[in-house]
């Protein structure tokens, strides 16, 4: 579903992504772990291309991502198409990026309305379905300012999931909650997980990256350090650098 090769970024002359590959079968979980400034949310951007690679190619679903070939030869794509690409991949960030103006409803519908020309009252019907299923059914009309941070992320996830992506990228979705509230997000990730859905998880929470992850990718310095299953990588890793991580953050 989610193929990486030897993908470089550079920003200022300092290089943040040193030639990645990566692999994520359809309906397996990617957890990915590793100090700030590792490269983890680059990664991602990359994936949907927010940050075009400046090497190494992207593919989801068998498209390449930002590109076209044409005569043998690579082209990028015009922003428009590009845009057409990521309404198949749902990024949920950490620190929500809703709409204010919007009700809860408004700013899960806005998406398929605007993106995929799909009629208003179906896409408000859809919306409504999928924040019932995030457990905010009783909350549609109400602005990001009435709600919890916890139910911010919620609405975020029902919106990412509102085109029905591939892939859903997660950057750090708890990050920015108070400890209370990480919780019901995670139970919503992992009933996500449980259903199939392919996903891309950057997360500082060990416990939930056990529990939800197919492969366990450790990153620092702009590399893959280390990956396998999530008893190898966090019971018994190998390098040196993912140990010392470990060590701290349990």
């Amino acid at each position: 579903m989610v193929e990486v090769r030897g993908v470089r970024k550079s920003f200022g002359g300092v290089e943040v992504l040193h030639g990645i590959d990566l692999t994520v079968a359809a309906g397996e979980v990617t957890v990915i772990l590793g100090p700030s400034g590792s490269g983890k949310s680059t990664l991602l951007r990359a994936i949907n291309h927010l940050e075009r690679p400046d090497a190494g190619l992207v593919r989801v679903d068998g498209a390449l991502m930002g590109l076209r070939r044409v005569g043998g030869r690579l082209h990028e794509l015009r922003e428009r198409a590009v845009l057409r690409q990521r309404a198949r991949i749902g990024f949920v960030f950490q620190n929500f990026h809703l709409f204010p103006h919007l009700t809860a409803l408004e700013n899960v519908a806005e998406a398929p309305v605007g993106a995929l020309r799909r009629p208003r009252a179906r896409a408000r019907r859809e919306a409504a379905a999928l924040l019932d299923r995030v457990g905010l059914g009783d909350r549609l009309d109400a602005y990001p300012r009435q709600l919890s941070g916890g139910q911010q992320q919620r609405v975020a996830i029902a919106r990412a999931l509102a085109l029905s992506p591939r892939v859903l990228l997660f950057d750090e979705p708890t990050s920015a909650l108070d400890p209370e509230l990480v919780g019901e997000v995670l139970t919503v990730i992992r009933d996500l997980a449980r259903g199939g859905t392919t996903m891309l998880v950057v997360t500082h929470e060990m416990g939930f990256a056990r529990e939800i992850a197919d492969t366990v990718v450790f990153m620092d310095q702009g590399r893959i350090v280390e990956q396998g299953p999530p008893d190898a990588v966090l019971d018994r890793p190998r390098h040196p650098r993912t140990r010392a991580f470990l060590a701290q953050v349990r």
